[in-house]
């Protein structure tokens, strides 16, 4: 009759584990739901200000046509960076010889 109290016993353990296991999952799956939602929340924010921005043409470019045919270079004079040429830079140009 002792045995019977001891599986009974083992078997209440595991339900209330089982319990246990089951209502921590809920919460990790309830906190995880929470978190995505928020996530779609801050995409969605993102693709509203994203649609907000409006691209400038940028400085020095040439605006083509299709008469164009590509044959216009466009200016590099408002680029920052923009790499002077050893004529352009005077005698201080290293490796340039003097007239």
């Amino acid at each position: 009759m002792w045995w019977v109290l001891l599986f009974v016993g083992i078997a209440l353990g595991g339900l209330a584990v089982l319990a246990w296991v089951g209502l921590r999952l809920w919460r990790s799956a309830r906190g995880l739901l929470d978190e995505v939602g928020v996530m779609a929340d801050r995409a969605g924010e993102l693709a509203d200000l994203l649609a907000q921005v409006e691209v400038a043409a940028s400085p020095g470019t040439v605006t083509r046509t299709m008469e164009d045919h590509g044959s216009e270079v466009p200016s590099d004079d408002a680029w920052p960076g923009t790499v002077e040429s050893y004529a352009d830079r005077g005698a201080d140009a290293p490796g340039k010889k003097e007239p």
